[in-house]
């Protein structure tokens, strides 16, 4: 399949081959909502894949199927099933969550992940840059704003769903809109900094 715009293409099989049709746009559609749910990449898929009727107990072992799909690509550092918040934040997580205060109406709040750091959606961008900005994170500012993932309401640039950026330091900077050192931005509600958690 040509596809321009792929670097990596992860694909799965049945060790003794008892994949028919049904069972593949089973796992298809199923593997699609999953992905969709998460919200960690965008989809391009053109159409929505619609799953096939099957028998209860091929369902079961298509599911079975489904979970070690999911195992096997995050042993091997890919996470398009993987949630960037949990459902449910247990009481060690959420004394993770750091926050970010600063000038211009910058008011974040974010959560380290092995992948990044996450800034929660309802965070608030400053409501300008600095002449200093560095030219990448403006355009991936720009970026956030014209595929509206962040929005205007009340005067306000609120980020409007969870958002994986690639360091703490990015998520900072784009967040306060000037250069920033995440490691010491991001702070506890006691007050330690990402960088002091960090040594620990």
């Amino acid at each position: 399949m040509d596809k321009e715009f792929w670097t990596e293409a992860v694909g799965f099989i049945s060790k003794d081959e008892n994949l028919n049709k049904a069972h593949i746009r089973y796992l298809e559609a199923r593997l699609y909502e999953d992905a969709r749910e998460a919200s960690r990449y965008e989809l391009t898929n053109t159409q929505v894949p619609s799953r096939s009727q099957i028998s209860e107990a091929d369902e079961s072992e298509m599911e079975e199927f489904i979970e070690y799909v999911k195992l096997l690509v995050g042993a091997i550092g890919f996470k398009p099933f993987e949630s960037l918040r949990p459902d449910i934040i247990d009481s060690d997580e959420s004394s993770q969550v750091f926050s970010l205060q600063a000038a211009r109406g910058a008011k974040a709040k974010g959560m380290r992940k092995t992948d990044g750091f996450m800034v929660m959606s309802g965070s608030e961008l400053a409501t300008d840059t600095v002449p200093s900005f560095p030219k990448g994170f403006a355009t991936l500012r720009d970026q956030l704003i014209d595929e509206a993932l962040v929005i205007e309401l009340d005067g306000k640039s609120i980020l409007n769903e969870d958002y994986l950026f690639s360091s703490p330091s990015a998520a900072a900077a784009v967040i306060m809109g000037r250069s920033a050192n995440g490691l010491l931005e991001w702070k506890l509600s006691n007050g330690q900094t990402l960088k002091e958690i960090e040594k620990v």
